[in-house]
C-alpha cells in the first residue's frame, strides 16, 4: 500500500483541541472527511503542513500547533466602527458580548463588542481563538488519485 507523500490529496478526519478546552471535529460537521493537499495550508487545519507524510490510510497523527499558526496572534488593530443599524437583532450590546453579523460578502462573522452607543458600535473582529495553541489529531481516511474525480488509490 502506498504511503502519503507531499502534494498528495487525502481525505482526513480531525479533532482540534484548543487551550480554552473547546473542541472542533470533522465528525461533528456531518461526519464527512475533509480533503486536503499534503504540504499546503488548509483553513480548517492550520499547522498540518507535511505532518501526514509517510502515513498509510487508517493511521493517526497528533500535532501540536503553536498559537501563531493556529488562529494567529491576538491583534488589537482589528477594531471596526459599524453602524448601530447593523445590529437590529441585538437590542443590548454590553462590552465583551460576542455577536454574529453578516460581513460585506454575506458571511456570518463572530465579533466582540468593545463599546456601543445609539449610532456606532466598536467591534473587535479578531478570531475568538486567537492567541491559543491547539492540538490537532488527524486520521488519514483515504489517499486520492491526482485525477479530477478524486478516486481512491488502491
Amino acid at each position: 500500500m502506498r504511503t502519503v507523500q507531499a502534494g498528495d490529496r487525502v481525505k482526513v478526519h480531525y479533532v482540534k483541541r484548543f487551550q480554552d478546552g473547546s473542541v472542533a471535529s470533522s465528525r461533528s460537521r456531518g461526519g464527512i472527511p475533509v480533503e486536503v493537499t499534503v504540504g499546503t495550508d488548509h483553513p480548517r487545519l492550520p499547522g498540518l503542513g507535511l505532518g501526514l507524510v509517510g502515513l498509510l490510510p487508517g493511521n493517526h497523527v497528533t500535532l501540536s500547533v503553536p498559537a501563531a499558526q493556529s488562529a494567529g496572534a491576538a491583534n488589537p488593530g482589528r477594531l471596526c466602527r459599524l453602524a448601530r443599524t447593523r445590529f437590529t437583532e441585538h437590542p443590548s450590546l454590553p462590552p465583551g458580548k460576542w455577536v454574529r453579523l453578516l460581513d460585506r460578502r454575506g458571511r456570518r462573522r463572530l465579533v466582540r463588542v468593545v463599546e456601543a452607543d445609539d449610532r456606532v458600535v466598536l467591534v473587535d473582529t479578531t478570531d475568538p481563538r486567537s492567541g491559543q495553541a491547539l492540538e490537532l489529531e488527524v486520521e488519514v481516511v483515504g489517499l486520492l488519485s491526482p485525477d479530477a474525480a478524486g478516486t481512491p488509490v488502491p
